[in-house]
C-alpha cells in the first residue's frame, strides 16, 4: 500500500442503502451508518478495511467507495463468495458479458445447482445466478427457487423478478471501478482466522493498529445452519471470542445477533471493549416471525462490539451497563426500550 488511492467518478453511488449484486440472508445494510459513525470518530483514519465475513459485502463498498476508509480486503471461507467478489473487482467485464447472456429459467436453475465448477469465473457466475435466483439468496441446497419450482400462474414472485441485469450490470461496473482504482485492495479465499494471520503479517508492521480496521459479522447463532453453507458451532464462536480479546495489532467491531451466548461471551465492563445495542429491520429466512404481524420485515436484536477507544452518543444503539442508567438495565435484562441513554 502506498500513497492514496484514485479517485471513483461517483462517490455518492454508494452512500445508497442497496449496493451489493449479492442478496445475503440476515443482511445488516442497517448497521452500516452505526459502523460509519463510529469509525469517523476515531483519529486517525483508517487506511484498511478488512471484512473476514464478507458476504454481501455491504459495508466494505459503502466505506470505501465514500472515501470512509482507503482500501479494503474482502475474505470469506465459501468459495462461491471470494470467486464472486475476485471476479466482479478484477474481471469484471466478463462477468457482466456472462451475466447478461444467461436465461433465467427454473431449468437453468437446476443445471446450476448440480454444476461443480473447476474455476474462479464459473464460481462467481454460479454464485450471483443462484443468488438473485434463489429463497432469501441462499446458496446451499435447502432452499428453492424463488416462485417454487412450478412457478404457478398464482405465485407473486417469479424466478427472475431478482435479476434485473440491467441494475445489476450497473453495480458490478460500480465494483470493478473500486477494484480499478485500488480501493479493492484484494480478495481472498480464507476463514477468519487465516484472514487474520495474513493481515498481521502482510500489514502489521506497515501500518499502525489504528490504521487497520476489521469487521467481523459471523454466521447467527440462531438457525445459521438454515441461513449459511458455513455455520459455526459454540466452540468456534467462543474461539472468535477468545482471539479478539488478545487482537493488539488492529481495530475492530464485531455484530452479532443478540443472545445468550453472545452475552456470556462480549460482556460489558471487559477492559477496552465497548459493547452496544442496537435494533434493526430485515429479512432472514428461517428465523422466526415476530409478533408485529404480516407483511412487516421482523425487528431483530443487535450486539456491536467493539475495541475502538471513543463510542459517541446516538439515538441508534446504547451501551451495555451503562452505570446508574435504570432504563439501560432494563435493555439488558430484555425489558426496556433502546433509546440511547449515552451521556
Amino acid at each position: 500500500m502506498h500513497g492514496k488511492p484514485d479517485a471513483i467518478s461517483d462517490p455518492s453511488a454508494f452512500s445508497k442503502s442497496v449496493v451489493s449484486p449479492l442478496r445475503y440472508p440476515g443482511a445488516k445494510r442497517q448497521l452500516v451508518p452505526i459502523i460509519e459513525q463510529i469509525i469517523k470518530g476515531n483519529i486517525p483514519p483508517p487506511r484498511l478495511f478488512v471484512e473476514p465475513f464478507c458476504g454481501g459485502a455491504s459495508t466494505a463498498l459503502r466505506l470505501v467507495g465514500t472515501g470512509v476508509v482507503e482500501r479494503a480486503i474482502l475474505a470469506d471461507t465459501d468459495d462461491l463468495v471470494s470467486s464472486f467478489w475476485y471476479t466482479a473487482a478484477f474481471d469484471t467485464g466478463w462477468l457482466i458479458n456472462r451475466m447478461l447472456e444467461v436465461e433465467v429459467t427454473v431449468a437453468k436453475w437446476e443445471w446450476f445447482r448440480m454444476f461443480e465448477p473447476r474455476g474462479r469465473r464459473d464460481r462467481a457466475l454460479k454464485c450471483l445466478f443462484l443468488n438473485r435466483t434463489t429463497f432469501s439468496g441462499i446458496l446451499h441446497g435447502r432452499a428453492g427457487p424463488i416462485g417454487g419450482k412450478k412457478q404457478t400462474e398464482h405465485t407473486n414472485y417469479k424466478i427472475d423478478c431478482r435479476f434485473n441485469k440491467e441494475g445489476l450490470a450497473a453495480r458490478l461496473r460500480a465494483i470493478g471501478e473500486l477494484g480499478n482504482t485500488g480501493r479493492i485492495l484484494d480478495v481472498w479465499d480464507s476463514d477468519w482466522r487465516d484472514t487474520l494471520s495474513r493481515v498481521e503479517r502482510e500489514h502489521g508492521e506497515r501500518l499502525t493498529r489504528d490504521e487497520i480496521v476489521v469487521y467481523l459479522d459471523p454466521p447467527y447463532i440462531e438457525k445459521a445452519e438454515f441461513l449459511y453453507p458455513w455455520s459455526f458451532g459454540k466452540d468456534q464462536h467462543r474461539s472468535l471470542a477468545s482471539t479478539l480479546e488478545s487482537a493488539s495489532s488492529f481495530r475492530w467491531l464485531l455484530s452479532y445477533d443478540d443472545n445468550p451466548l453472545a452475552r456470556e461471551l462480549y460482556r460489558p465492563g471487559q477492559e477496552g471493549r465497548h459493547v452496544l445495542h442496537a435494533r434493526h429491520r430485515y429479512s432472514a429466512a428461517g428465523l422466526k416471525p415476530t409478533a408485529e404481524g404480516k407483511g412487516k420485515r421482523p425487528q431483530r436484536e443487535e450486539l456491536l462490539v467493539t475495541n475502538f477507544l471513543d463510542i459517541q452518543s446516538s439515538k441508534a444503539y446504547h451501551a451495555l451497563g451503562h452505570p446508574g442508567c435504570d432504563a439501560c438495565r432494563q435493555v439488558d435484562l430484555g425489558i426496556g426500550s433502546t433509546e440511547s441513554h449515552m451521556d
